[in-house]
């Protein structure tokens, strides 16, 4: 059931990090800039940061690498996502498009679905990645219960 939720957020992360990294910066500063949000000194960077951070976070959930972590950091831009169209929303600004996808338009009230349904998604797998499950990355690199995180000899001892 968790490797469902790792395919669906980590593939809307890589799509949409991808879309946007493909596509001319001027596009998504533009979206960014429609929001009415942050200053516009700070777009064109966001607009250039933003798209390789989906797609990084998209990788390690899809692969369930730092999977506490990468699913908090999913968890995390959907906030984000969310509480900007929620703000566009109540101040009635006009979005001709969300900007999620790039030059792919979705109208923002539906994204805020696709986004409220993967923050809780997000939330889900973050609740449920405690420890390392089957099919991960982090079940591959862990290391078993009792052995030493040096991979040595205990401190203080001598062999």
């Amino acid at each position: 059931m968790l490797w469902i939720l790792r395919l669906a957020i980590g593939g809307v992360l890589l799509y949409a990090g991808f879309m946007k990294a493909v596509a001319p910066s001027a596009e998504f500063v533009a979206a960014i800039d429609a929001y009415r949000v942050l200053p516009y000194p700070v777009i064109p960077w966001i607009a250039i940061a933003l798209p390789y951070i989906e797609m990084w976070t998209g990788i390690y959930v899809l692969f369930g690498f730092g999977l506490r972590v990468s699913a908090s950091v999913a968890a995390v831009l959907f906030g984000i996502f969310l509480c900007g169209l929620g703000s566009a929303l109540v101040r009635k600004i006009p979005l001709a498009s969300c900007g999620c996808f790039g030059a792919e338009t979705l109208k923002p009230s539906q994204t805020i679905g696709l986004d409220i349904a993967l923050f809780i998604c997000s939330i889900i797998l973050v609740a449920a990645s405690r420890r390392a499950r089957p099919g991960t990355l982090d079940a591959l690199f862990q290391r078993p219960s009792g052995a030493p995180a040096s991979g040595g000899a205990a401190r203080g001892r001598r062999p």
